[in-house]
């Protein structure tokens, strides 16, 4: 263990510049005399490459899926070589080649480490052999020995992604992942003196009218249409009454109404996964991947996990999505592939954003109605 640590390190120094003369003489006995040693140089230059080249949130976030799918299936376990390179990425390696390092030897070292035009490889391409190989599956970040897949499962890109796991990012809780249809049927609970709405956050008080029969029992004027009102604590759906009626002279007597905003008609959605990255950029990203054949939605924010929530507004001509992070509101492309920057939007924007708000309640007179 000691050993295989002490080659990654004088690996990093030889990339980064930093070796000293005795470290020099080491590395260049062990190119000599050990061929394991170069093979190993060889894939930290992929690395370093890759990293160097993209340097962005996005391979980050890839190898995070790589990690936490490595963590999930520890049955699978890649041998030799490989299975070290994802074991130390959750450790020495993790720090050494995606850490500090690396961000200072870039400020000490002019230009990049390796002048030819860098590209992402997977490390099993760098040689090949069947009884130390890990692959990803085809359309899958799933980490899994190359033995076990049929040849047409095999991924055919394996400049895609780089099988080196570093994980720090936090999965948002799936009920905070949620979809709200439009429109929504209308809904109530009512205890004789408030009336809550569930279904429209957009109604106004000017498009309700109560109304009080002589036994006592009230009546919701929405458009024209008008419902029974059933006191319950419990929360109902809006049932139609069709006879004829006229309002009459306004009673002493206010009912007051609160229309809740849309979270609160929303259900679960399990369409797409979110993980927000920890000790993210200064700067608010996002971006969807691709995982199991599922979206993932990567934030790249500071952020708290557990004080996100994602919004699926379901309408006919097709669906929004939206980010909400204490009382800032963020508008999401789910077709957005790349690095996109996090743009907070105003609740009041227009009426879809407005309902997400939380209005006050307002009283409502009751009129007199007659059957």
């Amino acid at each position: 263990m000691r050993e295989e640590l002490r080659h990654i390190d004088l690996i990093d120094k030889h990339l980064t510049g930093r070796l000293n003369d005795d470290e020099k003489r080491e590395v260049e006995r062990l190119l000599d005399e050990d061929e394991e040693f170069v093979k190993e140089l060889e894939i930290f230059k992929q690395i370093y490459k890759g990293i160097e080249w993209k340097e962005d949130v996005k391979l980050r976030a890839k190898l995070d899926l790589l990690y936490a799918d490595y963590k999930e299936s520890r049955e699978q376990k890649p041998k030799g070589l490989y299975r070290r390179l994802i074991i130390y990425s959750g450790a020495a390696a993790a720090c050494i080649i995606l850490g500090t390092l690396f961000y200072l030897f870039r400020s000490k070292v002019e230009g990049p480490i390796i002048n030819d035009t860098p590209h992402v490889v997977d490390a099993d391409s760098i040689q090949k052999q069947a009884e130390d190989s890990v692959i990803l599956k085809k359309n899958n970040t799933q980490i899994t020995d190359k033995e076990d897949l049929s040849e047409d499962e095999w991924d055919g890109n394996p400049q895609d992604e780089i099988q080196f796991a570093f994980s720090d990012g936090k999965s948002v809780p799936a009920e905070s992942i949620r979809m709200v249809k439009q429109p929504s049927p209308l809904s109530y609970s009512f205890d004789g003196q408030q009336l809550v709405l569930y279904g429209d956050s957009g109604i106004s008080g000017l498009q309700l009218q109560i109304g009080k029969d002589e036994a006592g029992e009230y009546y919701l004027k929405y458009g024209d249409k008008l419902f029974n009102l059933t006191t319950s604590p419990e929360r109902n759906q809006l049932k139609e009454v069709q006879e004829g009626y006229t309002f009459g002279e306004v009673q002493d007597e206010n009912v007051q109404v609160k229309v809740m905003p849309l979270m609160e008609n929303s259900l679960p959605y399990s369409g797409f996964t979110v993980s927000v990255r920890e000790n993210a950029s200064v700067d608010k990203n996002y971006f969807f991947l691709e995982q199991d054949g599922k979206k993932h939605l990567v934030i790249d924010a500071n952020m708290n996990s557990d004080s996100v929530s994602v919004i699926v507004v379901s309408k006919s001509e097709g669906n929004s999505y939206y980010l909400i992070h204490n009382n800032a509101l963020y508008p999401l492309n789910i077709d957005a592939t790349e690095n996109t920057p996090l743009e907070e939007i105003d609740f009041a924007k227009n009426n879809e954003t407005r309902m997400f708000m939380d209005r006050p309640s307002f009283p409502v007179r009751v009129y007199q109605i007659i059957f």
